[in-house]
C-alpha cells in the first residue's frame, strides 16, 4: 500500500502542524501510518513553505492553528465523531440551509476549498469528474470557506469548473470551526448514517480521491 505520509501542496495554516499531530495523536489508536483502516485518511501533510497567503504569495497563513482550537473549545474532530450540523449558504438559492438537509440519504464527499487556493483548483476538476462517474450514488458537496474568502470570488470558482452538485457558503466560519479546519483543502467522507470516517488534509491525487468515494461507498 502507498505510504501516505509524504507531503503534499496545500495551504497550510500557521501553526498547524501541532493542531495536526493532535489529531494524528487521537486518532492514531484507530489506524497507524499506513492509514489501512476505512476510518482514517488523515495525511497529506504539505510543506510548511507551501502556505500562502489569502492574496497567493507566500508567507504566514492567515489564521493559526492556536485560534481554531480556542474558537471549537478545545475539541478536534476526528472519525468516528457525528459530523457536526451547521448552517451555511446554498450558493445555488442564496438560501440558508443545514448541512443536515444533504445528509443520511447517500454516503458524503465533502470538499472544503477556498477561491485563492492553488492545490484547491489542481483537485477541482477531478471532484467533478468524480462526480459525473459516482453522483448517483455518492453525495459530492463543496463548501466554500467564504469567511475567509468572498462571495464573488466563490461564484466565480463554480463557474469556472461548472460545479454540477451542491456547493454551499460558510459565511460565518461556523464550518471552519466545527470541522476543525487547519489546511485548505480538506475533504471528509461522512458515511449514510452521518459519521466522519475520514478527514483528508491537502489536495487529492486523482487516485486518492478514487480510492475516498470507495470508502464512502463501503462505509453505508
Amino acid at each position: 500500500m502507498e505510504n501516505r505520509c509524504g507531503r503534499r501542496g496545500m495551504h497550510m495554516r500557521s501553526g498547524a502542524w501541532r493542531f495536526l499531530a493532535t489529531i494524528l495523536a487521537l486518532s492514531f489508536g484507530l489506524t497507524g501510518c499506513g492509514f489501512q483502516s476505512s476510518q482514517l485518511a488523515l495525511a497529506h501533510a504539505g510543506s510548511r513553505d507551501s502556505a500562502v497567503t489569502r492574496n497567493g504569495t507566500s508567507g504566514a497563513a492567515h489564521r493559526s492553528a492556536n485560534d481554531v482550537a480556542s474558537m471549537t473549545g478545545g475539541q478536534v474532530l476526528v472519525p468516528g465523531a457525528l459530523a457536526p450540523d451547521v448552517l451555511l449558504t446554498a450558493e445555488s438559492s442564496g438560501k440558508r440551509v443545514w448541512l443536515s438537509a444533504y445528509l443520511g440519504k447517500k454516503p458524503v464527499v465533502l470538499n472544503a476549498w477556498a477561491s485563492w487556493c492553488p492545490p484547491c483548483h489542481e483537485e477541482t476538476p477531478q471532484f467533478v469528474s468524480m462526480y459525473r462517474t459516482y453522483g448517483s450514488e455518492v453525495q459530492f458537496l463543496g463548501v466554500n470557506l467564504t469567511s475567509l474568502d468572498s462571495v464573488p470570488a466563490a461564484e466565480a470558482f463554480v463557474r469556472r469548473y461548472q460545479i454540477p452538485y451542491p456547493v454551499l457558503f460558510d459565511t460565518q466560519g461556523d464550518f471552519d470551526r466545527a470541522y476543525s479546519v487547519i489546511a485548505e483543502p480538506m475533504t471528509y467522507v461522512i458515511s449514510k448514517a452521518g459519521k466522519v470516517v475520514s478527514i483528508h488534509v491537502g489536495a487529492l491525487s486523482a487516485s486518492e480521491l478514487r480510492a475516498a468515494v470507495e470508502q464512502a461507498l463501503a462505509s453505508r
